[in-house]
This record gives C-alpha cells, sequence and structure tokens, in this order.
C-alpha cells in the first residue's frame, strides 16, 4: 500500500492529547501570570488615598505620577518586538520578580517622591504582559481568539478581585506598607510558578528568521498599523482609555469610594471586590459571545452599556446596595472592553508581525490612554468624582462611534502586503 507523498500526516491521539494538555496549561499559566501581575494593580489601588493623606499631596499630583508611571510602562510596550525571540517564559517570569521589587520598595518609601519613584519602576518592568501575552495567546488559538484574550483579561481580574479584601484586612490590622510588602512575596512566588510551568510558543509563532532586515520589517508594521481599519481601532483605544477598568476605574473608584464618600476599609474593599468580581464574569461572556454573534458588535454594546453603569455609579450615593449593584454593571462590561478590542485588532491586523503589532497597540492604547490619569486627577480636584465618572462614561461613548467608523470602513486588500504578512 502505497502513501501519497503530499498527504498531511496522520495526528496520533496520544500526540494530540499532549498538545491539548500543553494548550489548557499555557492558557492556565498566562491567566495566573496576569493575575500575579494585577496584585500589584489592585494592591496599590487600596494603598493610594491612605498614601495621599499620609505623605499631605492631592490626587492631581498622584494623577501626574501615575500619568508618567503609564506613559513609561505603556510606550515601552511598542518594544516588544526587539525580544520578538526571547521565550515568554524568561520575560514574564522576570517580569513578576523585578515587579515583587518595585512592591517592595514602595513599601519601604519615607516619602512621596520614592514612592511615585518605585510606581514607575513597577510600570517600567511591568509592561511584557500585555503584548507577551496576548501574542503568545493568539497565535496559539487562532480559531478561539476572543475566549483566548478575554480569558487572558480575566486574569488580570482574578488578580485583582483577590487583593481587595485581603490588602483591606492587612491595612486594617498593621498598615498600607505592610500590605505591600505581604504583596511583594505574592508576586515574586508568581514569578518563580511562571519560570516552572509556561509552555514555549510553538515554533511558527516564536518565528524563524524570514530573511528581510530590521528597517524592511518595520516599514511592514507600519503599513499594517496605518490601514484605515486600524487606525480607527487604535484612536478608539486611546478614547476609551478615559473609562477603561483595567487604568481609570482601578485608580479612582476606591478613591471616590475612600475621599468622596466616606466609606470605611471594609465598605470599601467589598465594593471594590465586588466590582472585580463582576469584572471576571463580563470578559468570559463577551469573549464567547464575540466568537460567535460577532466582535465589533459586543464591543460598541460593551462601550454604550458602560457608559450607562459608569454614570450611574457616579450618582446611587453612599447607599451600600445601590453601589453593588450599579458596581456589578460596572465590573461586567467596562472590563469586557480590553479583550474585545484586542480581539478586534488582532482581526485587523490578520496574523502580521505578533509581538511587535500587539506591542504597537498596547504602547498606543495604554501610554497614550495614560493621560487620562492626570486628566481625570485635574477633573477631581476641580470638580470632583461625580465629573470625573460622567467623563468617564463619555470616553467610552465616543470609542463607540468610533468602532462604528472602523467597521463600515472598506477592508483593506492584501495587495500591497508581502507574502509572510498574509
Amino acid at each position: 500500500m502505497t502513501t501519497e507523498p503530499n498527504a498531511p500526516a496522520a495526528v496520533s491521539p496520544a500526540v494530540d492529547g499532549r498538545q491539548r494538555w500543553s494548550d489548557r496549561r499555557a492558557l492556565v499559566v498566562m491567566v495566573a501570570s496576569h493575575a500575579v501581575q494585577h496584585f500589584y494593580v489592585g494592591g496599590l489601588a487600596i494603598t493610594y488615598p491612605l498614601v495621599v493623606d499620609a505623605f499631605h499631596v492631592s490626587y492631581g499630583l498622584l494623577g501626574a505620577v501615575l500619568t508618567a508611571a503609564g506613559l513609561l510602562g505603556g510606550l515601552l510596550q511598542g518594544a516588544a518586538g526587539l525580544i520578538q525571540r526571547v521565550p515568554a517564559r524568561a520575560v514574564l517570569a522576570a517580569q513578576n520578580i523585578t515587579l515583587a521589587v518595585a512592591t517592595a520598595l514602595g513599601a519601604v518609601a519615607p516619602g512621596f517622591a520614592v514612592f511615585g519613584a518605585a510606581r514607575c519602576v513597577g510600570s517600567a518592568v511591568s509592561w511584557p504582559q500585555h503584548p507577551v501575552g496576548s501574542a503568545y495567546l493568539s497565535e496559539r488559538f487562532p480559531q478561539r481568539r476572543g475566549a483566548a484574550l478575554s480569558w487572558h483579561t480575566v486574569g488580570g481580574s482574578l488578580g485583582t478581585v483577590a487583593v481587595p479584601l485581603f490588602a483591606s484586612a492587612v491595612i486594617a490590622a498593621s498598615g498600607w506598607r505592610w500590605a505591600l510588602a505581604a504583596l511583594a512575596a505574592l508576586i515574586g512566588a508568581g514569578g518563580l510558578f511562571v519560570w516552572v510551568a509556561l509552555p514555549g510558543e510553538r515554533r511558527q509563532a516564536r518565528g524563524a528568521a524570514t530573511g528581510t532586515g530590521p528597517v524592511t520589517a518595520d516599514r511592514r508594521l507600519w503599513s499594517v498599523l496605518l490601514r484605515r481599519r486600524v487606525a480607527l481601532v487604535l484612536a478608539a483605544s486611546t478614547i476609551a482609555a478615559g473609562g477603561r477598568g483595567l487604568g481609570t476605574i482601578t485608580t479612582y473608584l476606591p478613591a471616590y469610594l475612600k475621599s468622596d464618600l466616606r466609606l470605611g476599609e471594609i465598605e470599601i474593599g467589598v465594593v471594590f471586590t465586588t466590582v472585580m468580581a463582576a469584572s471576571v464574569a463580563g470578559p468570559v461572556l463577551a469573549g464567547y459571545l464575540a466568537d460567535r454573534l460577532g466582535r465589533t458588535r459586543l464591543l460598541v454594546g460593551a462601550y454604550l452599556g458602560g457608559a450607562v453603569a459608569l454614570t450611574g455609579f457616579a450618582l446611587v450615593g453612599r447607599g451600600l446596595a445601590g453601589l453593588l449593584l450599579t458596581g456589578v454593571a460596572v465590573g461586567v462590561l467596562a472590563y469586557a472592553e480590553s479583550p474585545l478590542l484586542q480581539a478586534v485588532f488582532a482581526d485587523s491586523i490578520g496574523q502580521a508581525h505578533g509581538r511587535a503589532a500587539f506591542g504597537a497597540f498596547f504602547a498606543i492604547a495604554y501610554g497614550v490612554g495614560a493621560i487620562w490619569l492626570a486628566v481625570l486627577g485635574w477633573v477631581i480636584d476641580a470638580f470632583g468624582f461625580t465629573t470625573a465618572f460622567v467623563i468617564m462614561a463619555a470616553s467610552f461613548m465616543a470609542a463607540a462611534v468610533m468602532v462604528l467608523f472602523a467597521d463600515h470602513t472598506p477592508t483593506d486588500t492584501l495587495a500591497d502586503v508581502q507574502p509572510d504578512e498574509r
């Protein structure tokens, strides 16, 4: 019996089973890595009101420092293409271990200048998670991209939801410095876990040499990013950063509960934990629905619903029931935005450039978008938290319009794209 020379080789059940196990492990460990990174984000959010009081600074100054940190970490994500050949396991393990050092530095800061510097160091070392993690999952799960990227976002939310009550309890018992010290230990342990457990990329994901030099590769990347549809999605990402759950909400929602509504530490922990718990469900549901019903449609719906939820949260007052109810809506809708937007971006660029393209996306979305932190800090000082939340809602509505424009933009042809980009 002869075998046709071009027939595809059969995959044995054992090999197929090992591949499925490797894929599951890759997703679980990547979700865990993002969760560990958000121990830092969520833990600091709880301490910000206390840091402002302890060091006698304004929210405007805090917002300026967070903007500097966001610009630094966000723009550094554009360098993801430079580490294309470094294994994701090594990059993300190093990220989490050095992030633990930055957290410990914040815990022992004698003044706001050192605390702010530690925050900037944290942003400078934590940038790889989004571009490296998103590219890793997008390439490993091309047919289930929406779901995989949603789970990646859920990892961040799980990390944030695990922190508020824990940090609030440590703060109530020992103060905010000990809370950050405890977080530093957890983050360091998480880095070691990623190093041991994350599978390597598939060969085609890491990519062999293409025979093109860096100048040609850069030119091709820019040709992709400047396509009309891609450019509109990138513009929407900077507009939506005004209400993005992973940025402004995580920063200013606990501050609103503490400084404006005057809630106690445990009440703040309960409300923030509820929002973060809802932020786990939102991306998971949105990711699976998006792969079936359409990613752009779900993204626009999340923007509009998130705008309503943010406005409602700012208007319900200090009643715990109202805060919990609107907080659930904020968590579900505002946090579904990020993975949906990433999936729409990935659809827009096709298979082009992997980490480099995602690095550019996050540099723009999170780097330029970090300016919102300073703007909203100034708005809070000048006009109050309610006005700031209304502006967050308006940014979502404006982004929805931009995404609709992108969806109705004629699809760019691939005639000008090199064969390796198709």
